[in-house]
C-alpha cells in the first residue's frame, strides 16, 4: 500500500489547524508534483481509503480520535504564481496562501480583493468556501478552476462551481489543484492606495478579534441577521465547556484557551447553536468544517 509514495502513518493533525486540534490520521501526505497525487488518488481508490484534503487549517474541527483515511497537504508546484503581463489574469495553486494572493492583487489594482482582507488560510479552501467578507467574495474573480480525481484532471467554469455565500458546488472526493482569476478592470494606479486601506482595514479587523487561538467565524451569517449578534443576544459571550469559549471580543469567534478538547469546542458549537434557536428561532449554518464527528 503506497509503494514508493511519501506516505506517512499515524501523523498528528493538530499542528495543521489553526485551533491546534485534533487527533491523529492514519495516512498523511504532501504531495509537491501531479503525478504523485495522480499515484495517491489511485492507491487510496484501489483501496478504498477515504482522502480528506487539508490547507492551512482555518476553518477545520477535527476530532479527537483524529480521520481514518489518507489526509493530503499540498505544497510544491501547489504552491505556485503565475500573473499576466497585464496584470488581469492570475494562475495560482491550492496551496498558496491566500493573505498573500490579496496582497498581491490589491498591488495590481484589483479593488475587489479588499474585500478578501484578513481572510486567512490558503487558496484552496478560500475557493471552496467562496472566501470573503461584507465588501465582496473570491468567486466573483473566478474564471475557472483546475481539478484532479482519481482518474483524471478536469476543469470546471465560474458557471458549474454555482458559487453561493460561504459555499460551493465541487463534486465529492475531488482536489482543487489550481485557479484562474480574472479581473478585466484592474485600477494599477490606485494600487497603493489599495494597500493601505487594507492595512487599515485590518487594524479595525484585529481590535475585533481575540488574542487565543481560533479559526474565524463559527457560524455563517443568515439573511438579515449576524451571527455574532444572535449570539451576544442569548447572553452566550464568554461562555465555557471546559478549555472551549465563546470569545468576549467576538461572540462568533470560538477560542482554545490553551486546555480544550476538540470535543469541548464541537459540544460548544452545538450548544450555541441550540441555544439560538430556541430564543431567537434562527438555525445557524456552520462554516466550520468537521472531521471525524459521527453526530452533527
Amino acid at each position: 500500500m503506497f509503494s514508493g509514495l511519501s506516505v506517512k502513518r499515524n501523523v498528528l493533525l493538530a499542528p495543521y489547524t489553526t485551533f491546534k486540534l485534533g487527533g491523529v490520521a492514519d495516512f498523511f501526505a504532501i504531495p509537491k508534483t501531479w503525478t504523485e497525487l495522480n499515484c495517491l488518488f489511485k492507491e487510496a481508490n484501489k483501496y478504498k481509503i477515504p482522502i480528506y484534503f487539508i490547507g492551512n487549517g482555518s476553518n477545520l474541527l477535527i476530532s479527537d480520535q483524529g480521520v481514518r483515511g489518507l489526509v493530503i497537504n499540498f505544497s510544491g508546484c501547489f504552491d505556485s504564481i503565475s500573473i499576466s503581463a497585464s496584470g488581469e489574469e492570475i494562475i495560482v495553486g491550492a496551496a498558496y496562501s491566500f493573505s498573500k494572493l490579496t496582497k498581491i492583487c490589491l498591488k495590481l489594482g484589483w479593488k475587489i480583493a479588499l474585500g478578501w482582507v484578513g481572510v486567512p488560510g490558503s487558496v484552496g479552501g478560500a475557493i471552496k468556501m467562496n472566501a470573503g467578507t461584507v465588501f465582496g467574495n473570491l468567486g466573483h474573480s473566478v474564471k475557472m478552476v483546475n481539478l484532479m480525481n482519481f482518474n483524471k484532471t478536469f476543469f470546471m467554469s465560474h458557471e458549474q462551481i454555482r458559487f453561493s455565500y460561504r459555499d460551493t458546488e465541487f463534486p465529492p472526493n475531488i482536489a482543487l489543484c489550481s485557479v484562474y482569476l480574472s479581473n478585466k478592470y484592474i485600477e494599477p494606479q490606485y494600487g497603493k492606495e489599495f494597500a493601505k486601506t487594507a492595512i487599515e482595514l485590518i487594524r479595525k479587523r484585529n481590535r475585533k478579534q481575540p488574542t487565543q487561538r481560533s479559526i474565524g467565524s463559527i457560524f455563517k451569517n443568515p439573511k438579515k441577521y449576524f451571527a455574532g449578534h444572535l449570539i451576544e443576544l442569548c447572553a452566550l459571550k464568554g461562555y465555557r465547556i471546559g478549555g472551549a469559549k465563546i470569545s468576549e471580543t467576538h461572540a462568533n469567534i470560538f477560542v482554545n484557551d490553551g486546555a480544550a478538547t476538540s470535543r469541548d469546542m464541537f459540544e460548544l458549537c452545538q450548544f450555541a447553536r441550540n441555544i439560538v434557536y430556541d430564543q431567537c428561532k434562527i438555525r445557524l449554518e456552520f462554516e466550520v468544517k468537521f472531521w471525524g464527528f459521527s453526530e452533527r
